[in-house]
């Protein structure tokens, strides 16, 4: 498999002011007492891969958690101090940075500007308040407002918002108020996921003990998917990948390197990194993490080789939730392969069943089969 030279960064910044009900992430609350000694320790693994890693060009960071905004600007500062000083960077370089409403203000996006970041993701969710209340949220819907509003006061370009579907109780007037909203606000990113009932968490069992509107039914989000899809499009947007909206040169660097089977590496709690063939975990434990580097080892506790055709199977199926789909020369030239040849039977399959088309050298998902992509990614899985 052939590679590139370019190398993205995911930091995982794990603490929180108040754990959402439906999050199953590696966060913390009331752990202020560890934030000091977790950056510290942070510092010492980026100098580790750092060293291993100086022949890459960084072209993308992400500070994701948890919730990065709530810790002290002064924190992610010295993060992007360490990162420029141990890696060769890009001059083009994406740098994100994941927010709430209520954790950020001028002083913390100022800083944030002045270190570098340049592209702010802002965990919106909702911009209904009885259903923020209802999946715990801590915000409302004037403070998301007022975030965006501060964000682009202080200099950000590029700003995104996710939003969540499938909320218990909501109900397809929701995306009229959300399109509304974001037109409004000239917001340039969206994502766009649906809400999952993790076992274990506050929501999933207020819901199983019935204290919970329904779930919208799967034609109701369907529908509600649907009428986003198209009322972005009307506004400006481009949908890229399944999940994910645009405006033009908007799109998400980094994720997109996760779609694409580029290399990575995750730095901070349980995080994790793929680089060639090679795929390793950090441990989920903060003392761990903080006790192992401090001791100037690496908090890796599992790691395995992905075999290629593994590694083929996976991007085949990341490729179908973009939207252009799967680069025939790019597939051919990356795993040395005839891609229309190899999988011949299971792209006629496909095109007959009206769930996959070839197009300008691209294999891509139709309008049907992005609705059945699950049933597509497994006819390709081998």
């Amino acid at each position: 498999m052939k590679k590139n030279n370019e190398l993205g960064i995911y930091l995982h910044i794990p603490f929180c002011e108040s754990k959402c009900k439906y999050c199953d992430f590696v966060s913390f609350c009331n752990s202020d007492e560890y934030i000091e000694d977790y950056f510290n320790a942070l510092k010492k693994e980026i100098a580790i891969y750092g060293d291993k890693y100086r022949d890459k060009v960084v072209d993308s960071i992400f500070f994701g958690g948890g919730t990065p905004s709530y810790v002290d600007g002064q924190y992610i500062s010295e993060i992007m101090k360490a990162l420029k000083e141990n890696f060769t960077i890009a001059e083009d370089l994406e740098v994100t940075i994941e927010s709430n409403p209520n954790s950020i203000d001028e002083e913390k996006l100022n800083t944030y500007i002045e270190c570098g970041i340049n592209r702010i993701s802002i965990g919106v969710q909702s911009f209904n308040d009885q259903l923020l209340k209802r999946i715990g949220r801590v915000h409302n819907r004037n403070q998301a407002i007022n975030a965006v509003k501060m964000a682009k006061s202080v200099g950000f370009k590029n700003i995104s918002i996710d939003l969540i579907s499938s909320i218990p109780g909501q109900i397809i007037e929701d995306i009229d108020t959300s399109i509304e909203i974001i037109n409004d606000l000239e917001i340039d990113h969206i994502s766009y996921y649906s809400l999952i009932l993790e076992e274990g968490t506050p929501l999933y069992k207020e819901y199983s003990r019935g204290l919970l509107p329904d779930l919208p039914s799967e034609d109701c989000d369907r529908k509600m998917y649907s009428k986003l899809n198209s009322s972005l499009q009307e506004i400006g947007f481009s949908r890229y990948e399944i999940s994910n909206f645009s405006k033009p040169n908007r799109e998400s660097r980094h994720n997109l390197k996760y779609w694409k089977i580029y290399d990575y590496i995750g730095l901070g709690l349980s995080s994790h990194s793929s680089i060639g063939n090679n795929r390793f975990y950090n441990t989920s434990s903060l003392n761990d993490y903080i006790s192992k580097l401090n001791e100037y080892g690496l908090p890796i506790i599992e790691t395995e080789r992905i075999d290629i055709e593994e590694r083929l199977s996976e991007f085949i199926i990341m490729g179908f939730r973009l939207i252009n789909g799967i680069n025939i020369d790019e597939i051919n030239n990356r795993f040395n392969i005839d891609f229309l040849k190899e999988y011949k039977d299971e792209i006629d399959r496909n095109i007959a069943n009206g769930l996959i088309k070839i197009a300008d050298n691209n294999v891509s998902l139709t309008n049907k089969g992005a609705d059945l992509a699950n049933i597509v990614e497994l006819d390709f899985y081998r």
